[in-house]
């Protein structure tokens, strides 16, 4: 089952829609990510809301690298703001056990392309979907060290209805209490085999055209480069 959040009158056949196209395994490469991109910019527009106060050279921009160019590219336009700094992690994913036999996820980063800021007050970190708490523990671990947000906000079109908690379970709660998310829809549902349904589709790197791990990781985002 599907619950919606911060669906309005105002952004409503827009978001719906573009959900849909990400629920939809028959989506052409373009159009999901347009609807990644018009997502992104309609969670913007939400955040900026709440933002007004915070210029942009006080907002560090986080993603993984293939949540760059359409996702967070949107969210940076929907905000209003113009370029904000910016943080792209390329990782891989696998699991181990501990020693008690527990099935672990986990997600090094592999590169990285970090900008600087003087002041974050706002952390915002995108992610195309919140199912496992992997990618984003990995991210914030690696940047909590760098910085000491007033406000951190977890962005992602979709959740999984354990995405949330699961994550707050992984920092101390000086730094979970700053957690904020905000998502336009949350999932109760898994396949057998662990995909969130109906989610967004599937896996998203081949779905965006970047086809399997190894090749998104060889990808730099149009949003690095125009920036180097």
């Amino acid at each position: 089952m599907r619950k919606f959040e911060n669906v309005n009158a105002r952004n409503e056949a827009s978001v719906k829609m573009s959900l849909n196209m990400l629920a939809d395994k028959n989506t052409k490469v373009e159009d999901y990510r347009k609807a990644f991109d018009n997502l992104g910019r309609e969670l913007g527009v939400l955040l900026a809301s709440d933002s007004a106060d915070v210029a942009a050279d006080e907002i560090m921009l986080v993603c993984a690298s293939e949540d760059a160019d359409w996702l967070a590219k949107g969210v940076e336009n929907g905000l209003g703001k113009g370029k904000t700094p910016l943080s792209v992690f390329w990782s891989t994913r696998s699991v181990v056990y501990n020693d008690e036999g527990e099935k672990l996820e986990i997600s090094p980063i592999v590169k990285s392309y970090e900008e600087p800021v003087k002041n974050c007050r706002l952390l915002i970190v995108v992610k195309s979907i919140i199912s496992s708490s992997c990618v984003v523990k990995t991210q914030l671990t690696r940047l909590m060290g760098k910085f000491n947000p007033e406000r951190i906000v977890i962005l992602a079109p979709v959740m999984y209805k354990d995405g949330m908690p699961n994550l707050m379970k992984e920092f101390p709660k000086a730094v979970s209490n700053r957690f904020e998310f905000l998502t336009f829809a949350v999932d109760e549902d898994r396949t057998p085999a662990g995909e969130v349904i109906p989610g967004i589709g599937g896996m998203v790197y081949p779905r965006l055209g970047l086809g399997d791990m190894n090749a998104k990781n060889s990808y730099i985002p149009q949003m690095v480069l125009e920036r180097l």
